[in-house]
């Protein structure tokens, strides 16, 4: 099955798509129950693709400034 060229499956009860494992998602697989869900979540990952890249470049920013202020005295 696909929607908006993005594969899908439906197996043992649920929808999967594992297609989302790149940057800015890192998603490796979701699943849902009902494929209108599915429809739904994959419209949303396509749609703001915007939104996914500046919360990782936010995310990839916070952990950088944290690890820069801890002080490493060696073991």
């Amino acid at each position: 099955m696909q929607h908006r060229n993005i594969p899908y499956t439906f197996e043992d009860g649920y929808y999967t798509c594992k297609y989302f494992n790149f940057a800015p998602y890192h998603i490796m697989s979701f699943s849902t129950e009902l494929e209108q869900d599915m429809i739904n979540q994959i419209d949303e990952y396509v749609d703001n693709r915007e939104v996914y890249n500046i919360r990782r470049k936010l995310n990839t920013k916070a952990a950088s400034e944290f690890y820069n202020t801890l002080t490493y005295k060696g073991d």
